[in-house]
Formats: C-alpha cells, structure tokens, sequence
C-alpha cells in the first residue's frame, strides 16, 4: 500500500512538472505584427511588415509623359503591388513617411529578410524596370527608378 502511494505520488510529481515545462508557442519577435508577448518558444509563425517606396526624377516622369504613359504598375515577385501616375516625381529620395510618395506595403512570411524581384510595368502591360531586391523587418526599402 505505501508503495502505491510512494508511486502514485512520484507519477504526480513528473506529470506536474511535465506540464509545467510547457512553454507556449507563437511568434516571439517584438518587430512582427503577429507578436505574441505570452510566447516563450519560435513556432516560426512571425509575419513583418515591409515599406517599399518607388521614385524617380522629373526627366524620367517627362520622357515617360512624352511617350504618353500615364500609369505605371508594380509588382513583387510577380504579383501586383499597385499603381501611380507617371506625373509624381522627386527632386531626392523620398523618406517613408513622405505623404505622397509611391509607396507599398509587403508581408514577409518565410523570414524577417527575404530577396524580391521587382518589376514596373506600363498600361500596356510592357517591363519598363525590373531588379532584385531584399526586403527585411522593420525598414523601409527606396528604390530609384532612373532613366529609360
């Protein structure tokens, strides 16, 4: 009989401390919009936010008037980021919280740095820019478009 509680009271014992080492999964990186103050343990879950402006000079936006293109469209990775007019342009890079500036926001899922390609497209449909670049967490990313 003492031996069944002395066991009894030993496997309460581990169990107790089996559960208590539990550690709560979920994303445990401050900078993500997922964030989870509770997590102890990475389930890799983290998602970030990315800025990425786009800009470029007056003669570009004149020679892309000139050839009577209005509208640029942008892409990552080959899906469709947005739009602008050709008549938006800076005399410098624009910061990310310039009002007015071509700017897109991108979600990283795979990791807090990833490589993109990027691409800018006229109303046709026709590549006017395309490059490679990388995105990570908590930034902002300017990319110049210069001329044709």
């Amino acid at each position: 009989m003492k031996t069944i509680k002395l066991l009894s009271f030993g496997l309460f014992i581990t169990g107790a401390m089996l559960f208590s080492s539990c550690k709560k999964e979920g994303c445990t990186n401050p900078v993500a919009t997922n964030y989870d103050v509770k997590a102890k343990t990475s389930d890799r879950s983290c998602v970030y936010n990315v800025d990425v402006i786009f800009w470029f000079e007056e003669d570009v936006s004149q020679a892309l008037q000139f050839i009577e293109i209005k509208k640029l469209t942008f892409q990552l990775n080959g899906d469709p980021i947005g739009t602008a007019g050709t008549d938006v342009f800076w005399e410098e890079a624009p910061k990310c919280k310039t009002p007015g500036a071509i700017k897109f926001t991108k979600e990283l899922t795979k990791s807090n740095s990833e490589p993109f390609y990027y691409t800018v497209l006229d109303e046709e449909g026709e590549q006017l820019w395309k490059g490679i670049t990388v995105l990570d967490t908590d930034s902002c990313k300017v990319i110049q478009l210069e001329s044709l």
